[in-house]
């Protein structure tokens, strides 16, 4: 046995009617429960003019974003002071190696050439 599903949704011919959505807001337009429903009624409604305290809180968040945005390009300038800082650092410490590193050849060298007149330095005593 065959049934007919809703017999206002079709035409004569059993075909739909202006298409489901049209259908289901004229069956379903006193529901106020149904939030995606309420077309007619969101147009009506207007948006609350905003309070002092609604006002204030928006300045204080002008004023965080404004401290925000300084904060970061200060940071931003201290990270770039330190990159320098640090590249002159490394800088410093490799000459202060090569500087090391040569007078502790120039020390060896010397106490070898010492070492070599110290021993000629006795002979000639002898």
């Amino acid at each position: 046995m065959l049934q007919k599903k809703d017999k206002e949704l079709r035409g004569n011919k059993n075909g739909p009617i202006g298409g489901y959505r049209k259908w289901l807001k004229a069956h379903v337009q006193g529901f106020d429960w149904l939030p995606s429903l309420r077309t007619a009624k969101r147009e009506e409604v207007e948006a609350p003019e905003e309070d002092e305290e609604v006002q204030a809180l928006r300045a204080k968040l002008e004023q965080a974003q404004t401290v925000k945005e300084r904060f970061k390009s200060v940071a931003l300038k201290i990270r770039k002071e330190n990159t320098e800082l640090r590249d002159v650092n490394v800088a410093i410490t490799k000459a202060l190696e090569r500087e090391t590193k040569r007078a502790c050849r120039e020390e060896h060298d010397r106490n070898k050439f010492r070492g070599a007149l110290w021993g000629s330095n006795s002979e000639l005593k002898l």
